[in-house]
Order: structure tokens, then sequence, then C-alpha cells
């Protein structure tokens, strides 16, 4: 065995001169990056268990050699295939025959990159050849070799991501993905402004507060409304509504219109019915003609409330199908021996007993409703006679063409 020491290191330049010329390598090979910057390839044997500092490896020049490990940089261990694979490159003519054959062999053991590099040699030896081309991706267009690339840019698209599309969904992909950026950054300032809206430093506050309101970057909606759900202070929460309402984006739309209905402050809810009116968007009015026929009678009521507010006229259709709606309610815990079915004298409510709760469907009469009609029929009265509204209405849209489909 051959000790390594300093004045070994011409022989072992000479073995890594050597080695890159050498074919004779063993079944496996390992390379061994030396801090001198050259290069050792063989396999390394295990070493005595008191040697803790050497490496001892079979060269693949022949012989052995053992070399302390503070002599390596770096271990790079290859497999049997990526061995073979060296030893049939080396031997292999520079031929497009030669280069054909370890194609074959690389594709067989799905060496995708070394047969790349046999390919467009191939290529350069001979740029007609069929098969080399069709492997590579290379379609014949009017005489002329084109790639997958060039196929599909003759066709209007381009390679995006891993997919080809149109330029047009490229450019709406890339948009999206600076809105997801921008949404994060949004987030973050956001919640960097609430800490300082309630810390210890009025002065920090103050400017929080100001700079809150100078938000008109529409991007900023989606992290206003998060904030808006989570804050539970009623001022701050006033304050969140104030720079929704200065954001043209939906996310901004469906946080006031949600706590217009949903918020148990009434001055919160007119308050949001009062920014949408504002804003003079159009289409105020149909998120709350929808939730007329919501299940929940409160809600209706609120919607009722909330159209009054805005005093679109064409939503009076709407507002008539509304004065009096069905309801499920609970009416009592029923016995769980007896069973009963019960129908209302005018057939307006029907209840079930038996096991578990009783329920009644009631209709409901709904006075929101009717004070929205008294406001915008200008205090035309018929109570909740529907009928008579749907008289009235159809006479006014004769005379003022007011569309009374508007409800469909």
């Amino acid at each position: 065995m051959i000790k390594f020491h300093f004045a070994t290191r011409l022989a072992i330049a000479i073995v890594v001169a050597l080695s890159g010329v050498v074919s004779s390598v063993p079944a496996r090979a390992d390379v061994l990056e030396l801090t001198s910057g050259g290069r050792l390839e063989g396999k390394i044997q295990p070493s005595p268990e008191n040697d803790t500092k050497n490496f001892i490896i079979d060269l693949a020049t022949g012989g052995q050699l053992t070399i302390p490990r503070s002599q390596v940089a770096h271990v790079d261990a290859t497999s049997d295939t990526e061995t073979e694979y060296r030893k049939l490159a080396r031997s292999s003519p520079d031929t497009v025959e030669g280069h054909w054959k370890v194609v074959e062999w690389c594709r067989q053991r799905k060496l995708t990159n070394e047969s790349q590099r046999h390919l467009e040699r191939i290529l350069e030896l001979d740029p007609n050849h069929a098969e080399a081309r069709a492997v590579l991706g290379f379609r014949q267009k009017d005489g002329k070799w084109m790639n997958r690339d060039d196929v599909m840019s003759s066709r209007g698209l381009v390679l995006y991501e891993g997919r080809y599309v149109t330029p047009q969904q490229v450019e709406l992909m890339q948009h999206q993905k600076e809105a997801r950026t921008t949404q994060a950054d949004w987030n973050k300032k956001i919640e960097q402004l609430r800490r300082r809206l309630t810390g210890r430093y009025p002065d920090k506050a103050a400017e929080a507060h100001a700079e809150l309101l100078a938000i008109q970057d529409p991007e900023a909606a989606e992290a206003v409304a998060a904030a808006l759900r989570r804050e539970e202070v009623p001022d701050l929460k006033r304050l969140w509504l104030e720079v929704a309402s200065h954001l043209n984006h939906r996310a901004a739309v469906d946080a006031l219109v949600h706590f217009s209905l949903t918020d148990p402050d009434d001055d919160i809810r007119h308050l949001c019915v009062e920014y949408l009116i504002k804003s003079g968007r159009p289409g105020i009015a149909m998120p709350y003609v929808r939730t007329l026929k919501d299940k929940d009678n409160e809600i209706v009521n609120r919607s009722a409330i909330a159209l009054g507010q805005i005093k679109d006229r064409e939503t009076i259709g709407p507002l008539i199908e509304a004065l009096i709606t069905k309801h499920r309610v609970k009416v009592s815990d029923a016995n769980p021996d007896q069973h009963a079915y019960t129908f209302s004298n005018d057939g307006n409510a029907f209840s079930f007993g038996g096991k578990g709760p009783q329920f009644v469907t009631k209709a409901v009469r709904n006075p929101a409703v009717l004070d929205a009609l008294l406001t915008m029929s200008g205090g035309k009265s018929f109570d909740y006679d529907q009928d008579q509204w749907r008289t009235w209405l159809a006479t006014q849209a004769k005379n003022n063409a007011i569309d009374v489909r508007r409800d469909q």
C-alpha cells in the first residue's frame, strides 16, 4: 500500500493526468475533488477501524493510494450505469453511427441529458438526420426543420411555466402572479397599521390613521375586508368601513353589503349603506333585492331598510313580493311520544311535531318592507294588500316606464 505524504504529490499529479486517458475503470467509480484542484477517479475502499484520517482508493489507472481526508474537498460517487456510460462514450467513434449507438444505450437506461448531448452532436455531423431530429422534437414544415417551440410559435403560442399558451394568457397569468404578491404585501401592511393604531405612541397611531384613510389602491381591498372581519372594536370597525368605501373593488363592496345586513349595530348597518350610496357604484341595490328572499326574516327586513335608503324605484316590484314572506320557525319542544300535524285556519301556517322540536311555517308581515314602499311611493299605502300594490305598480309602470321585471 502506498502511503501519502508531500513527497508523493508529483506522483499523484501524474496519476490524475493519466486518469483522463486510461479507460480501465472499475465497475463503480468515485471521483475525489482535491483541495489542490486536481481529481482522482477510482473506488473508495473501507478504511481500517482505527484510521479515520485517510481515504484508501483503488485508482482507475491501477494501483492503490492512501490520501489524507484533509486533502479532499469533495467526493462524488457515481453509479455503475454512469461509469459504464463514461466508458462507452470514450470508446465510441465520433461518427453518426457511433453517437446513435450511445443514444440508443442511454434511452434504454433513461439517461436523458447524456442522450441529448449525443443527439446534438449527430445533428452537427448530419443536420438532416431524421431520427435525431424526431427524438429532439423537430418537425419538418415547408421544407424546414422546426422544433416544438417553433411549431407552437407558428400557431401563436409561447412556452410559459411548462405550458404552451397564448401571449394574452401569459399577460393574464403574470398579472395574477403580481396580484398575489401585492395581496401578500397588503396583508402585511394592513396588519402593521392595525398594530400601530392601538400602540402606546399616540403620534404613530395618528400617522397610521391618516395612512389608512389615504389608501386608494383597489388591490388593498381583500386585506381591508379581512381586517374588517376580524375587528371587534366598534370605532376601528367604523374606520375599516370608511377605508373600504374608498376602494373600487368587489371585495370592498361585498364587505359593505355583508356588514349592512349582519352587524348587530344599527348605526354601522346604516353607515355601510350610506357609504355604498355615496360611492355612486351602479347596481348597489341588487344584493339587497336578492336577500329579500332570505330564509331569515330579519335579513329580509334589513334588506328592505337598505333599499329604503337607496330609493331605487325599480326595486318596488321585488319589495311588493316581499311584503309577506313565509319562514319556518321553532315554536316549542314536542313530546317525543306525541305526533301532531296542524294547519292554520287561513292556510298560511303548517306545523308538525313528534320526536324533537316543533316547527311552524308561517306567513310573516314585514314592516320594514312596507316602510320602504311608502318611501318610494310618495306616501301611497295599501298596507299589506299585495294585489292592490301590484295594480298600482302596473299603472305606474304604464305611466312612468318603471321596469316591473326587475325582480326576475
